[in-house]
């Protein structure tokens, strides 16, 4: 069963509503070899990954990359245009946080692996969704809230993505939001449907747009890996080429193993 993304506008189309079952996201991380604590986080990077992939249209594959403060934690993911996603986590100290750490976005498309758009911007929290709000309002100019609903033991995993249009009201806005934050906690152990329900019931025009499964699956290939030469800093790159050594990327599903020579590498960054 595929994670599913319910698309609605409320307010007389003011403002887009995204919704996320991510069934399939917590079913699959917590069958991976990761203590609570980097699940938690892998979730959330997945999460946040699956409601911008049913929110992008074009024809792109995205990279997100989360760098932790001292750079012993490291998430990162794969968006691509057929609604799939994938995805790394690497968690080797529990205390260092994700404040004072970097994101990195790298945008290209899907026939052209080697072309791509590469964003950087500092981390200001030490939640993810946070940050991804914070990224959207500056890099995007397009203020994003995202509000986990689900407890962090419930198997529906539910995530709502609230997106103003640009011609919204600033206090429709303001009240959708502060109707939200306050009744988020008690939709904590339901049901997709009883949520769909109950956020209907709340905002006027509630309207229905599409629904989109988003995959995270085992298809792996080498290159849905390339995203990550992409996010390799400098430094990183100089020891390779240096070096000549062997960059390897591992599924985290199955397990199974890609490797990158550095003469595959400057390749791929020409």
């Amino acid at each position: 069963m595929k994670n599913q993304v319910k698309k609605y506008v409320i307010e007389n189309k003011q403002i887009r509503i995204y919704l996320l079952k991510g069934t399939q996201i917590y079913t699959k991380v917590n069958e991976l070899n990761l203590d609570n604590f980097s699940k938690e986080y892998f979730t959330d990077a997945l999460n946040i990954t699956a409601l911008l992939n049913a929110l992008d249209t074009s024809n792109q594959r995205t990279s997100f990359t989360f760098l932790s403060s001292q750079g012993m934690n490291k998430l990162s993911t794969e968006s691509f245009s057929n609604h799939n996603i994938t995805g790394t986590a690497e968690i080797l100290d529990n205390n260092d946080t994700l404040k004072g750490g970097t994101l990195q976005s790298v945008t290209s498309s899907d026939e052209q692996l080697g072309t791509s758009h590469t964003s950087h911007s500092l981390l200001y929290f030490d939640d993810l969704f946070q940050n991804i709000e914070d990224y959207y309002t500056q890099s995007e100019q397009l203020p994003t809230y995202v509000f986990p609903l689900s407890s962090r033991k419930n198997p529906e995993n539910i995530v709502l993505l609230i997106q103003p249009l640009p011609f919204a009201n600033q206090k429709v806005i303001t009240n959708v939001l502060d109707t939200t934050s306050s009744i988020k906690s008690a939709m904590a152990h339901d049901t997709f449907e009883n949520v769909i329900d109950q956020l209907s019931s709340l905002f006027s025009n509630w309207t229905f747009l599409e629904s989109v499964d988003i995959d995270y699956s085992c298809s792996c290939s080498k290159d849905m890996f390339l995203g990550l030469i992409f996010s390799l800093s400098r430094e990183e790159l100089d020891e390779i080429f240096s070096n000549n050594e062997v960059l390897e990327a591992h599924c985290p599903l199955c397990g199974k193993k890609y490797t990158f020579t550095s003469e595959e590498i400057a390749k791929y960054l020409q």
